[in-house]
């Protein structure tokens, strides 16, 4: 199962990972508020994306524990469902994870993502009404999210305008900010890696190599580059899901 970022959508995941699929079932879902989920009606806190996650894999009869491959915010989804449900997860590997030991330190790296992040990405007045202006002009707000985000295929930046002001800061606040994650990654009993860009800077490389440190089920590699890891870095991306499924092996 790969599972995509924030504002994104399962198309994240396409080409070179096309070919974990040529031997395992491959899952890709959208996630709870998020592509072509963004009209549904619920609360989106960690455990409602996790039920929404083990909703899929119940609908498709999956009872076997599954290899999740994640990005960002789809990481800390995967380490809450390995938490909370560990006979139906057998590892994870997580990429730009968004894990902090603090809401403190949590908002000053999702501030610094951009000049103007801690406007626009973090909750607030001006978030909230750039997110409102999308919602009710998607087709020229995709337009201009591909003029906007020229590093990411198109078909990608267009992607991250398919949600609603809800499924956006109720997630960003209730899973990023707020969540407890270190916790989680405590209470996993599945492998665990941790991959971070040298120069991301959403994530808290320090914290992450604490973790490692204080538990053995949990290793970081940090690669040279940015966030977008499973963009720039496909093949090599693609590569440590595939060593996942073969440890599963």
């Amino acid at each position: 199962m790969l599972l995509h970022g924030l504002v994104g959508s399962g198309n994240y995941w396409g080409g070179i990972f096309d070919r974990l699929g040529a031997q395992h079932r491959l899952i890709v879902p959208d996630l709870l508020g998020f592509g072509e989920s963004a009209d549904v009606g619920s609360t989106f806190g960690p455990d409602d994306h996790v039920a929404a996650i083990r909703s899929v894999l119940d609908e498709l009869a999956i009872v076997e524990p599954v290899v999740i491959g994640a990005h960002s915010l789809g990481a800390l989804i995967a380490i809450r469902f390995a938490a909370t449900d560990p006979d139906r997860v057998r590892s994870v590997v997580a990429f730009g994870p968004p894990v902090y030991p603090d809401r403190v330190a949590a908002r000053q790296h999702i501030a610094s993502t951009s000049p103007m992040g801690g406007f626009l990405v973090l909750p607030g007045s001006a978030a909230e009404r750039a997110c409102r202006w999308v919602c009710h002009h998607r087709e020229l707000a995709a337009t201009i999210a591909e003029w906007t985000h020229p590093s990411l295929p198109p078909e990608i930046a267009a992607a991250g305008v398919q949600h609603t002001w809800d499924s956006y800061s109720e997630t960003l606040e209730r899973v990023i900010l707020s969540a407890r994650a270190g916790d989680w990654v405590a209470e996993m009993r599945c492998p665990l890696q941790l991959v971070a860009g040298d120069r991301d800077p959403v994530v808290d490389l320090t914290h992450l190599r604490e973790l490692a440190s204080r538990h053995p089920h949990v290793s970081c590699e940090t690669w040279d580059g940015a966030h977008h890891l499973p963009l720039v870095l496909a093949d090599r991306c693609c590569r440590a899901v595939e060593r996942a499924l073969a440890c599963w092996r």
